[in-house]
């Protein structure tokens, strides 16, 4: 535990861009809200490292984000029904099922669709947020919260040494 949290506060510590940062919490909202064997998951891990973003940030937040999945989970099934029966998207639908992708993209399944379809808004609402959290943090909080007296104990104990490492 103590490790993780060491990474966590290194990767928000680091030089790294907070727009990497903020695209790994994005990424694993939609991981989280999905299915974790899916195709498009599969996009997302390629995203995910085309775009070098922090894989700390990612696996750290996966979790947080599949138990909030799993409590939505009712609200993604309903969505995801009314999306495949609305009947302005039939032909699409047909269309898109009949091939090789759409039968191994498993989007036939309300609850794959209604959840990709909320994580992907959420997603995009959530990466804007996360990258102002981190910029603020940086240009505020993480000089302060260097010159507190906890902070001269944690730098004297073992959670720093992992953190320095």
């Amino acid at each position: 535990m103590l490790t993780i949290l060491a990474k966590l506060l290194k990767a928000l510590n680091s030089e790294q861009s907070a727009g990497q940062l903020a695209i790994a919490v994005s990424l694993a909202v939609i991981l989280g809200f999905t299915p974790l064997l899916s195709l498009h998951n599969v996009f997302i891990v390629l995203i995910a490292l085309w775009f070098r973003v922090n894989l700390t940030i990612l696996i750290v937040s996966y979790p947080l984000f599949a138990l909030l999945g799993f409590l939505l989970s009712p609200l993604f099934e309903t969505i995801g029904l009314s999306i495949l029966q609305m009947p302005s998207l039939n032909s699409l639908w047909e269309s898109f099922f009949n091939t090789l992708i759409g039968r191994w993209s498993n989007f036939y399944y309300s609850g794959v669709m209604g959840s990709l379809f909320i994580g992907a808004i959420v997603a995009a609402i959530l990466y804007p947020i996360t990258q102002f959290l981190i910029l603020s943090y940086r240009n505020t909080w993480m000089n302060r919260v260097e010159q507190f007296k906890i902070m001269k104990f944690v730098k004297a104990s073992k959670f720093w040494q992992i953190y320095s490492q």
